[in-house]
C-alpha cells in the first residue's frame, strides 16, 4: 500500500483584509464628507459642488463594485497547492505545476512580495500578498526548506524586507515603532475632531489610522 503524501492549500485573503477594503472604505468617506459639507452649508443638490460631489460618489461606488467583483472572481480562481513532490498554482482552467527534483530556480522578490518558481519547462509567480500572514510564513517555510540553498537567489534583500512574516516574533524596528507612533497619533487627533464635530469623515478616517497601526504592529 502506497503512503499518502503530505499536500497542503492555500486560496487568497477574503477580500475585506485585501488593501481594496480600505480604498473602498477611504473612498466612500470622502463621499460622505463631500456631500455632508454641502449639506451643512446649506446647498442644493444643483449646486456646482454638490454635482461634483455626487460624480465623486457615484464614481467611486461603480469603481468600487468593479474592484469587488475582480477580486471574488481572482480569489476563486486562484489557489496555491505544495506537497512533498510538487509545487501547484492554478489560475481558473490554468494549472502550472512544478516538480521539486525538476525545479532550477528559486527568485526572491522583496519589492513586490513574489517569489518565481522556475523549471527547465515552466516558470510561475507567487505573489504573497494573495495570502493570510499565518499561510505566508508556511508558504515561505516551505519553499526554503524545499528548495537546495544553491538554487534561491535574492534571499538575504528578502528577508531584511519580509522578515516579520519570516519571523512573526521578531521585534520591531525604530521606522515601524515610529510609523506605528504616527497612525496612533493621527487616530487620536480623527478621534477629536469627530468629537468636536460630529463628523462621519473624521470617524472613518480615524478607523483607518488605527488599522494601520494595528497591521504595522502585527507586520502584516
Amino acid at each position: 500500500m502506497n503512503e499518502s503524501l503530505w499536500e497542503q492549500s492555500y486560496r487568497p485573503n477574503p477580500w475585506y483584509r485585501s488593501l481594496f477594503s480600505r480604498y473602498a472604505v477611504l473612498t466612500l468617506a470622502i463621499s460622505i464628507y463631500l456631500i455632508s459639507q454641502v449639506y451643512t452649508r446649506g446647498g442644493s443638490l444643483t449646486d456646482g459642488s454638490a454635482i461634483a460631489a455626487l460624480v465623486f460618489m457615484v464614481g467611486g461606488i461603480i469603481m468600487i463594485a468593479a474592484g469587488l467583483w475582480a477580486f471574488l472572481t481572482y480569489s476563486r480562481w486562484i489557489r496555491l497547492i505544495l506537497s512533498e513532490e510538487t509545487i501547484t498554482k492554478m489560475e481558473g482552467p490554468k494549472e502550472y505545476v512544478i516538480s521539486l527534483d525538476q525545479l532550477a530556480h528559486l527568485n526572491w522578490l522583496s519589492i513586490s512580495d513574489e517569489m518565481i518558481v522556475e523549471s527547465p519547462t515552466d516558470t510561475f509567480r507567487i505573489n504573497l500578498d494573495d495570502f493570510k500572514r499565518t499561510d505566508q510564513h508556511a508558504i515561505i517555510a516551505f519553499l526554503r526548506n524545499a528548495v537546495p540553498l544553491e538554487q534561491q537567489e535574492k534571499w538575504e534583500p528578502f528577508l531584511e524586507v519580509r522578515r516579520r512574516s519570516i519571523d512573526p516574533d521578531a521585534a520591531l524596528t525604530t521606522g515601524e515603532r515610529l510609523l506605528i507612533m504616527f497612525c496612533l497619533i493621527a487616530t487620536g487627533l480623527a478621534g477629536a475632531m469627530w468629537w468636536n464635530e460630529s463628523g462621519p469623515f473624521y470617524l472613518l478616517v480615524g478607523i483607518l489610522f488605527l488599522s494601520g497601526a494595528i497591521r504595522s504592529y502585527r507586520g502584516i
